[in-house]
This record gives structure tokens, C-alpha cells and sequence, in this order.
């Protein structure tokens, strides 16, 4: 078992006064991709929400096939799709193509979603989220391993449907959400579980969470030594240690947004966000040299020497240029993602011994 490094999640948000289109993004995204590939980032992560004003990516399966197309080895994940929004077999399919085009590095990661406009707009009932993804993956599960579903749900019924292309491989999902139930949800039915809120709500959390998603997983007779766990964090790394201002004002447009979204506010204009906090943003994330992220991540990365632990790193912020984290990315590769690998591989090895 190893630690597989990501760069995400990235979500394609443009700050309101961006002068750049969401194509532009996707663009620059694809770049991304491109060089977190060539130094040695394992995944590229993308993340979704719907109807978003700051032009929040919607449809990360669809921008991770383009990704597949300009890439050769680096895995692909979302994290997460909105599951109830999705239609079960057609989703099941675009994932299919998806894995195909990418020959087998496809990683669906599926959340029951939390913004009420979202439900709306979809004319979904925002108290069936929790059945609608349990159906969903019931659903896509046996799509993608048998190539024929027929399932009886209380939201999704199908009947003896033949779902065609078959994944290129056995396409892994995950899971997210902070709830007990979603954690334990995930335990029941995924592959992997990925945690959100580090490094803010602190080890003790996440190691509660991990404990809870094996205990579901054994629940319901399955081995969580074969199942991965991980979480994403902001990040930034450089020489001297420092994060530019730009870079930090960044990091708090998707912090602010997402905060000003959890107290039910409207976000239509920079105006609506909320200023800059520097303490939010410090408390967000892992920062400093390449030796100061590596200590940092540590206490969540030596625990799990066993196990296939995903640490996604987010580099790229709203409002950032490609070239803007191209540096970081690049000292990542050469020095970070190296020292994150030998530590869980030294962790593993004293824990044999021992």
C-alpha cells in the first residue's frame, strides 16, 4: 500500500470581476494536468457544484475526459459529483466512456450535496440526497461491473437495462461528507472514502472519521484493509516559505464562497464574499518550504502505512494563473511528493519490524 499525492481539487471558479472565460480555465486546467503528470503528482482531482454564479465547474466527468485525452498515466478523480442531481444510467455511461478514453485511470467520487439551490433546480427533494446516492451507486456499481442493472429503489427503478461501453477496468468509487451517516454510507458502498474540512478540524477528526468508515465496511462484511481513505488540503510551497498575497486572496474566494454558502448567503458579485481572513486561511492548509508541508502532513500520512491513503493538494485557486502555480507544483514534484512517499514507506517498514 502506498500514499498516491493528487493535485485538487481544482474547481474552475472564476472571481466575479475575472476577465477570463470558464473555457480559458478549463484550458489552463488541462495544463495543470499536463505538468502534474510530467512531475509526478499520482492524480488530478476536480471538484462540482451547479448553478454556481462564480462559474463552479458542473460537470467534472465531462473536463476529465479531456484531461484523459491530453494525459498518459495520471489517475483522474472527481471529488465529488452531487449524486441525487445525477440520472443513474446515463451517468453510469458517461463514466464508462470517460474510463475508456482514459484506459482505466477514472476515479468517481460521489457526495450527497448540502447547497439547497442546487436541489431546486433539479426539482429534487433535498431529504431524499441520502437514498438518491446510496441508489445511485447501487446502481452504477452493477452497471459498470455486469454491463446489465435491474434495480428496484425507492427513487430509481430499472429493468433488465443493458449499460454500454463496460469501464476500461474496475472503475473505483468513492465517497465524501462529514455526517456520520455519510461517512458510514461510504463504508457500506464505496471503495474509498475522502475526507473534507483538513486541516482545520484537526487529526483527532480524521482519524475518528477512518475508524467509523472501517467499522461500516466490516458491518456489512467487508475488509477495510482493501479500501483507501484520504482527504485534500491547500497547500503552497516555495523556496523561502512565503505565500504571496495574491495567492492567499486565492485560497479565500473558494473559502469565503463556501462559507458565505453554509450561512445561506447569495454570492453574486466579490462584494458578497467576505474579506480576506488571514487566520481562516492559515487554518486551511499546509504552508511554508517543502520541508515545512512535509512535517505538517505528517501526523495524517505515518498512521496509514497500510493502507491507500490519497493526500490531495490544491495549488490552483480561483482567479490564479497557470503560470501562477506552476512553481509550487514544480517544487511539490521534486521534493514534497518524494519525502511524502519515503515517510509512509518508512512508517510501513517499522511497523513490520515491529
Amino acid at each position: 500500500m502506498t500514499v498516491r499525492v493528487g493535485l485538487g481539487t481544482l474547481s474552475g471558479q472564476l472571481p466575479f470581476t475575472e476577465t477570463r472565460t470558464a473555457g480559458d480555465v478549463y484550458r489552463e486546467m488541462l495544463e495543470l494536468a499536463r505538468l502534474a503528470e510530467e512531475v509526478g503528482f499520482d492524480s488530478f482531482w476536480l471538484s462540482s457544484h451547479h448553478g454556481a454564479p462564480n462559474s463552479h465547474l458542473p460537470s467534472p466527468i465531462v473536463l476529465l475526459a479531456a484531461v484523459a485525452a491530453v494525459t498518459k498515466r495520471i489517475e483522474l478523480g472527481a471529488a465529488m459529483v452531487i449524486a441525487p442531481l445525477q440520472p443513474p444510467l446515463r451517468f453510469a455511461e458517461d463514466c464508462a466512456v470517460a474510463d475508456q478514453i482514459s484506459r482505466g485511470r477514472l476515479i468517481v467520487g460521489l457526495s450527497a450535496g448540502w447547497r439547497p439551490e442546487e436541489f431546486s433546480a433539479f426539482g429534487i427533494d433535498m431529504r431524499e440526497r441520502a437514498r438518491r446516492t446510496a441508489e445511485l451507486a447501487q446502481i452504477c456499481r452493477a452497471a459498470w461491473d455486469d454491463g446489465r442493472v435491474t434495480f428496484a429503489g425507492r427513487h430509481d427503478r430499472v429493468e433488465d437495462a443493458a449499460v454500454t461501453p463496460r469501464p476500461y477496468r474496475r472503475l473505483p468509487l468513492f465517497m465524501g461528507g462529514t455526517a456520520p451517516s455519510a461517512v458510514a454510507r461510504a463504508g457500506r458502498l464505496a471503495d474509498g472514502f475522502l475526507s473534507t474540512g483538513t486541516p482545520q478540524k484537526g487529526v483527532i477528526a480524521f482519524e475518528a472519521e477512518v475508524r467509523a468508515f472501517d467499522a461500516a465496511a466490516r458491518a456489512a462484511g467487508r475488509d477495510p484493509a482493501g479500501l483507501a481513505i484520504g482527504f485534500n488540503v491547500n497547500a503552497w510551497a516555495s523556496a523561502d516559505g512565503a505565500v504571496p498575497l495574491a495567492v492567499r486572496g486565492a485560497m479565500w474566494h473558494k473559502i469565503g464562497t463556501s462559507l458565505a454558502w453554509h450561512a445561506g448567503q447569495q454570492t453574486r458579485h466579490d462584494d458578497d464574499v467576505p474579506a480576506l481572513d488571514e487566520a481562516r486561511v492559515a487554518e486551511r492548509g499546509f504552508f511554508g518550504t517543502a520541508e515545512d508541508v512535509v512535517r505538517q502532513a505528517e501526523p495524517w500520512v505515518a498512521p496509514h502505512d497500510g493502507r491507500d491513503l490519497h493526500v490531495l493538494f490544491r495549488l490552483y485557486h480561483p482567479g490564479m494563473r497557470a503560470s501562477d502555480a506552476a512553481p509550487a507544483i514544480r517544487l511539490f514534484g521534486e521534493r514534497v511528493i518524494p519525502a511524502l512517499k519515503e515517510m509512509h514507506a518508512r512508517a510501513g517498514a517499522k511497523g513490520a519490524a515491529g
